[in-house]
């Protein structure tokens, strides 16, 4: 399934996050997947990694409740250990 990082510029405490993201596991269709976040408090920068069968599908979730967000940017994962990326989406 597609990779993808979206940036967010929110104005919360981690107590403040913690509140408002305790929901939203349930509010995600079915087929999207939140899989981790990177938080950054002082600079109030949010870097949430998504799958999704597209960058629509998000974009439509953020907006039908209301989450802002910065931008949404399609990613692959690169291992430093191996020295690989994943591959393309459709390439095995």
């Amino acid at each position: 399934m597609p990779r993808f990082m979206v940036v967010h510029t929110l104005p919360l405490t981690e107590q403040e996050w913690l509140q408002a993201t305790s929901s939203i596991a349930e509010q995600v269709p079915e087929d999207v997947q939140w899989k981790r976040t990177y938080c950054d408090f002082s600079d109030q920068k949010f870097f949430c990694e998504w799958e999704a069968p597209n960058k629509e599908m998000l974009e439509q979730g953020f907006q039908a409740t209301e989450t802002p967000f910065d931008d949404i940017f399609p990613v692959r994962l690169f291992d430093p250990a191996k020295n690989e990326m994943e591959p393309e989406e459709g390439q095995a």
